[in-house]
């Protein structure tokens, strides 16, 4: 069954097929060969659409079956939005076919790269980017300037970074992105983070479906279901702690006996039922904010991001003043959290007392169901993801397909590393007992998995594979 919001159809494929008809047969094209055009249908037993289709386009048309009807209807909008714009063949009609693009493919940001001799458009999907498109140098300087008005930037003036943020609308859908630019030899580059659109916002995984074990998501739940304390996610930028973050807050919003209240730098998704502050850096601090917050008696505060010894000291307090916090901060693992704090100026008490749930993550890529295979690794990998060679062991290989835009890959999970705070390890926060060695009770003594055991494990079950998470852990680390 093709599941059309994890599909990337073909710009081929597309064009054989009009906006008009393709809405009025209820059919998305996916892919196209020589001889055959490969489409889903909003309604399966549409028969004369398919003869429509092949006497249209020439071709033979091979029906895919899709797991939902309705999604395939949105999907024909989402792909079609820009087709009919009254701004087609402008710079604006560019940048909005552009970011139509983005949004087909769930592209995370948009890079506007100028060269020697030509543009060109890259997006990160899946957390890689790819070349999406070539522009030519007129296109390129056009797209710039059509972005540079729309964030309200200053046209003329292409020596110095600026920033903004610019709203577009896409299938009647609000679509906010961050702009930033920078001068290059080449010329003006710019990027375009895509923040809100209405899709995230409805698809926002709840907890059970970011990829943790079993055993994680019962460490979660637990640290979750405490009144107080501190919850904290560590990880590299575009490691999904934000979405771990607004799933976890999703979980405690449910029962809606809780007053939640969230402070942002920016608000990037927005939750019903949630009070959400923006954070203006020009005009109030972080700190100022964060402080405010709190004189409106919150029961969970989420903090975007510990960044400074100030927030560091609110956050602690916080908690052991009957908030329960959630907030993210940069380490490289989770023990390594915990040194963090103690070099921001937390007190090793204050911290024993406050900690309830420490996390590292990852995110890896999930290989495509259409066109993976599954085949016994070599002995050199047996060994180096610590399994037994007398198993019957299959894992998975990307190989890619039309379906996948060829990648190999549709979709992304967490890999997960989770310290819970037990009497045990406060006292050894208590004594100021180095990370390496906390590192080695909890995962050592203990037995809890690393996220390169977390990552073995998900691969031996299929759910990604080698070479993802060979790119985003390294073995080492666990010996």
């Amino acid at each position: 069954m093709i599941d059309v919001n994890r599909v990337v159809a073909d710009r081929a494929a597309l064009k054989l097929v009009s906006a008009r008809n393709a809405q009025r047969w209820g059919v998305l094209p996916l892919s196209v060969d020589e001889e055959t055009l490969h489409v889903v249908l909003a309604d399966e037993e549409n028969e004369m659409a398919v003869i429509q289709l092949e006497s249209h386009t020439g071709r033979t048309v091979n029906v895919l079956p899709a797991s939902d009807g309705e999604a395939v209807t949105e999907a024909i909008q989402r792909y079609y939005a820009t087709e009919d714009s009254e701004n087609a063949g402008t710079p604006l009609g560019l940048l909005e076919d552009l970011v139509n693009r983005a949004l087909q493919i769930r592209c995370s940001d948009i890079h506007v790269d100028p060269e020697s001799s030509r543009g060109c458009v890259r997006m990160r999907v899946d957390g890689v980017m790819r070349i999406e498109r070539e522009l030519s140098l007129e296109e390129t300087a056009d797209v710039v300037s059509a972005i540079k008005v729309a964030a309200s930037l200053d046209i003329a003036e292409k020596r110095i970074p600026q920033d903004g943020q610019l709203t577009l609308y896409s299938s009647g859908e609000e679509i906010s992105m961050r702009v930033a630019t920078v001068p290059t030899v080449c010329g003006e580059k710019v990027t375009l983070r895509i923040l809100t659109t209405a899709a995230i916002a409805a698809e926002l995984v709840h907890l059970d479906n970011l990829g943790m074990s079993e055993r994680h998501f019962g460490f979660m739940r637990t640290a979750l279901d405490n009144p107080n304390g501190v919850i904290l996610l560590s990880g590299p930028t575009g490691s999904g702690k934000t979405t771990t973050l607004y799933a976890a807050l999703r979980h405690l919003q449910q029962p809606g006996t809780h007053h939640i209240l969230s402070i942002e730098d920016p608000v990037e998704i927005p939750l019903d039922g949630i009070n959400q502050v923006h954070v203006d850096s020009e005009r109030v601090s972080f700190n100022a904010s964060l402080r405010s917050a709190l004189r409106h008696d919150p029961d969970i505060i989420m903090i975007g991001e510990i960044r400074d010894s100030e927030t560091a000291d609110i956050a602690v307090k916080s908690a052991m003043t009957g908030h329960l916090v959630l907030s993210t901060v940069h380490a490289n693992n989770a023990a390594s959290v915990v040194s963090r704090l103690l070099n921001l100026g937390v007190t090793p008490e204050l911290l024993a007392s406050s900690l309830r749930l420490v996390i590292a993550q990852r995110l890896v890529r999930q290989p495509c169901r259409h066109c993976c295979t599954m085949e016994r690794p070599s002995d050199d990998v047996i060994r180096e993801f610590g399994w037994d060679p007398a198993d019957e062991i299959t894992v998975a290989h990307a190989q890619g397909c039309n379906l996948c835009a060829n990648s190999g890959y549709s979709g992304r999970m967490g890999l997960y590393e989770m310290i819970p705070f037990g009497k045990r390890l406060r006292e050894m926060v208590r004594q100021g007992i180095h990370e390496d060695d906390i590192a080695k009770d909890v995962f050592g003594t203990q037995g809890l998995p690393t996220l390169g055991r977390d990552g073995a494990d998900k691969v031996r079950q299929g759910m990604t594979t080698i070479e993802e998470v060979r790119r985003v852990v390294l073995f080492e680390e666990d010996d």
